[in-house]
């Protein structure tokens, strides 16, 4: 008789018969434990790097920096190591089990290494689509809102935004991604739209606004996106960007010679000041004034917002007698440049009037397009906001006298 068998099959009979009667536990279970306890470590493990992500994310810092690879020691105060690693580095020292990952042997399972950030990243992105989708449909109406951009690297891009109303009546206005693509054509732009809103898990039969900007591939009656758009969700009613309108308007306001040749001298002294040894004229000019102006560099006017331009405008306001003092000081060089016509130019009747009244009206047009681009603007609120400014400026040039006076 083979009693190594015997007891071995009594053994096992005896251990079915507890399994049987829940008095031990089953190979499964004990494997299920074993798993969830290693489920548990990593999620330990992983807890506090995902903290850390989503701390520098909502405090819009920058993860990488100059080393983001290699060993961590908690103590060592290497610089240049990136937000990420120094945070984490920081929380260590009063956490003991996450100083025991970072400084422990290999390099498995740390979960620090860029791949591992962007994967967390993206799963907050998945994580935060799925609630605003969620959100959007609830609402059961929302306009979208894009505008087309280029990326650093060159790569076109579409900038994707919702706009809806919530549960308690407020407005919401939420980004949604970047979608890449390829054409800028209307039906490439539509497609691109509306694919995008689909991958966000928004439903687009609720779709019943538009906003973008004037140009003829967004604009178009015949081949728009708007009018692309249109034919498939009828609803879908195209609104022109008030910000973006109130820009145009401003910028062909401006085509008048004289604004124009306004406009060309100031950004004329911005880059005529845009070098080290005539910037330290002006500099100096300042700090050995009585007078100490709340900015010392003049600004460039921006290309594309004419409305931005008021604070260019209003720092030169400031900065004009010291650059006057410092064009002075130049035209003695030997070679002055063209700093004597620059200082003859800003001292023209024509442009002082000019440069007055740029000054007087953009400070009227830049909170205008602020509050145009608030969350919680509507329609009603906008149309009352305009008529104001529509209504001061016709007081100002009613009362043109006393203005041109006060000039």
């Amino acid at each position: 008789m083979n009693c190594k068998y015997h007891l071995s099959a009594v053994l096992d009979s005896e251990h079915f018969l507890k399994v049987l009667n829940k008095e031990e536990p089953s190979i499964i279970e004990r494997i299920d434990r074993n798993r969830m306890t290693q489920v548990e470590e990593n999620r330990k493990r992983l807890r506090p790097i995902i903290e850390c992500i989503l701390l520098c994310g909502r405090e819009e810092l920058a993860l990488r920096g100059h080393k983001d690879f290699g060993s961590i020691s908690v103590d060592e105060d290497a610089l240049r190591q990136g937000n990420f690693r120094a945070i984490l580095k920081y929380r260590a020292k009063g956490d003991d089990f996450l100083r025991s990952i970072l400084e422990g042997p290999g390099k498995r399972n740390k979960y620090t290494s860029p791949t591992i950030q962007n994967d967390i990243i993206e799963s907050c992105n998945t994580i935060l689509l799925k609630k605003i989708a969620k959100k959007v449909n609830e609402s059961k109406c929302f306009s979208v809102l894009a505008d087309e951009t280029t990326d650093i690297s060159t790569k076109e891009q579409l900038a994707i935004c919702v706009r809806y109303v919530s549960d308690d009546n407020m407005l919401h206005e939420d980004f949604l991604q970047f979608f890449e693509i390829e054409s800028l054509t209307g039906e490439a732009l539509a497609n691109s739209i509306l694919n995008g809103l689909s991958k966000c898990g928004i439903d687009c039969s609720y779709l019943h606004g538009q906003g973008y900007d004037g140009a003829s591939n967004m604009s178009g009656q015949f081949r728009g996106v708007q009018s692309i758009v249109r034919l498939k969700y009828p609803k879908a009613v195209y609104v022109h960007c008030s910000a973006h309108s109130l820009n145009l308007a401003v910028s062909t306001a401006s085509g008048i010679r004289p604004i124009r040749n306004c406009l060309g001298i100031i950004e004329k002294a911005y880059q005529f000041f845009n070098t080290p040894k005539r910037n330290s004229i002006l500099l100096h000019e300042i700090e050995n004034s009585d007078h100490e102006p709340s900015v010392k560099q003049l600004k460039r006017l921006c290309a594309t917002r004419w409305v931005q331009r008021y604070d260019a405008v209003n720092d030169f306001s400031e900065l004009y007698p010291f650059v006057l003092k410092a064009l002075d000081t130049i035209c003695d060089w030997k070679d002055p440049a063209d700093a004597s016509m620059l200082k003859h130019s800003m001292e023209d009747t024509e442009f002082l009037i000019s440069f007055y009244i740029v000054k007087f009206l953009f400070s009227f047009c830049l909170p205008l397009c602020k509050q145009l681009q608030k969350v919680q603007i509507d329609l009603k609120k906008t149309i009352a906001i305009v008529e104001n400014v529509v209504i001061t400026l016709k007081a100002i040039r009613d009362n043109y006298k006393t203005e041109f006076s006060q000039i």
